[in-house]
């Protein structure tokens, strides 16, 4: 019920009519990147250009190397499903990721809020779980814009704070920190992304353990409005704390479509690689920028 809430909400904001900086937004605007603020570089536009089109973190697991720009606010939403053989299987929604520019262009204040359900059998008894996750606290900072081979690059400081339901909380603080690449390799039509996120999780009983992941995205546009992509996602336990999990592998694809440039819905697939992987993955959901 709170993710069909959202999404109709959403999808009214957006449908209503998109959201257009005055000329004197525009013009007021400064340098999109933190190290074009450090040398100086104006980053102003003209206050006539054309508004790009929302970026958004989702699908993708590597997340958008651009922020949402100051004054600016991008709403993400969905639902994931997730098998392994007929051991466990876990759903969670709504997914919400708030987005909100503040500060300069490159700055973003990020807060998300998940729900989960899983069931897992363990030598025949299955266990359930279900409620919020823990909160979602983080900032996006866009470091550097691709100039030639050097990549487009994004720092993203991030943690979880307990404030999850009883049995879903991990209980403490888990710190982590992504870094996000990207290359636009053929304007328009063709970018690859990467992924290296070193943050604290929980496993399965509640004890927290370093994790580093990796994921490397192909995103071809088949048309204006209709993007297709392939990725391949892997996590490393680092450490004894994450021997239950192992290394797990995914190849994952799925398709986004842009109904404005304020509204994007998207749909994605995948199946694990190896025997510790779960063996089905698949969702949906949206952004919407106001």
């Amino acid at each position: 019920m709170i993710a069909l809430l959202l999404i109709a909400i959403a999808l009214i904001a957006a449908l209503s009519g998109p959201v257009t900086p005055s000329a004197d937004a525009a013009d007021s605007k400064g340098p999109k990147t933190l190290l074009g603020s450090i040398f100086g570089s104006s980053g102003r536009q003209d206050g006539h250009e054309e508004e790009e089109r929302l970026d958004p973190d989702r699908p993708h697991f590597p997340e958008a190397t651009t922020t949402v720009g100051k004054g600016r606010v991008i709403l993400e939403s969905g639902y994931t499903f997730t098998e392994k053989r007929s051991s466990f299987s876990s759903q969670t929604y709504p997914e919400a990721l708030l987005r909100v520019g503040m500060f300069a262009e490159w700055f973003e204040f990020r807060v998300g809020q998940n729900f989960l359900r899983q069931e897992q059998t363990v030598a025949g008894t299955t266990t359930r779980e279900s409620g919020a996750q823990d909160l979602y606290l983080g900032v996006k900072l866009a470091l550097i814009e691709q100039d030639g081979y050097v990549p487009q690059i994004a720092l993203i400081p991030q943690m979880t704070v307990p404030t999850g339901s009883k049995g879903v909380t991990a209980g403490r603080v888990l710190p982590g920190v992504n870094v996000d690449f990207s290359w636009e390799i053929v304007k328009d039509l063709f970018d690859v992304e990467l992924l290296i996120a070193t943050n604290s999780v929980a496993d399965g009983n509640l004890e927290s353990h370093v994790e580093v992941a990796t994921g490397l995205t192909a995103a071809v546009a088949l048309t204006r409005k209709l993007q297709a992509f392939v990725e391949w996602d892997a996590f490393y336990p680092v450490g004894s704390g994450g021997a239950d999990t192992g290394t797990r592998h995914y190849a994952v694809g799925g398709l986004i479509y842009f109904f404005t440039k304020n509204l994007a819905v998207d749909v994605r697939a995948g199946v694990g690689l190896n025997r510790q992987a779960n063996d089905v993955i698949a969702g949906t959901g949206f952004a919407v920028r106001y």
